[in-house]
């Protein structure tokens, strides 16, 4: 099976996609939240992992991988955490294509709250399962740091793309 690290270098289709597109619906992201960022200067490639288990929408998997070729902005804003680690949950996302550019712009809670935008030339949206997870993330707060990482998509772990969504689609 491939693991999310190897899906985001590779980017193999999948045989449908996901009922909501959220690289082409505003907000399909909604009350998903945005586990880990990974940014590679040389390729011009962003990628966002996502939780998706208390996601609004894209109910059917676990886990959603956005991968952004040609990135031509990716900005990160948020406030100083209180937390060691913080559950930063989709209150709303926009996109749109302007000039063959892909563009996203997610606002991240809890308050004050967070932001990324990204711009690239092309975007894909892997929706997946990784094995194993429970039904219900871990509990930051409450939870051992060995219980939350089980618990969690992360990049070395096993992923059965279910769908694919592009920005062109």
């Amino acid at each position: 099976m491939t693991t999310i690290g190897e899906l985001i270098a590779h980017s193999p289709g999948a045989s449908s996609q996901p009922d909501v597109n959220p690289l082409t619906e505003s907000d399909a992201l909604q009350e998903a939240q945005l586990l880990a960022v990974k940014f590679e200067a040389v390729a011009a490639t962003a990628s966002l992992l996502f939780e998706l288990r208390v996601a609004l929408h894209l109910r059917e998997t676990n886990a959603g991988v956005l991968t952004a070729r040609g990135v031509r902005r990716f900005v990160w804003s948020g406030p100083e955490r209180t937390t060691a680690r913080t559950a930063w949950t989709v209150g709303g996302s926009t996109v749109h294509v302007d000039d063959g550019l892909f563009s996203m712009e997610l606002g991240l809670w809890p308050g004050p709250g967070a932001q990324v935008e990204l711009v690239a030339e092309s975007a894909a949206f892997f929706a997946g399962d990784v094995p194993g997870l429970d039904d219900v993330p871990p509990n930051y707060v409450e939870d051992d740091e060995e219980t939350i990482c089980s618990n969690l998509p992360n990049w070395d772990s096993p992923f059965r793309v279910i769908s694919v969504a592009n920005s062109g689609s």
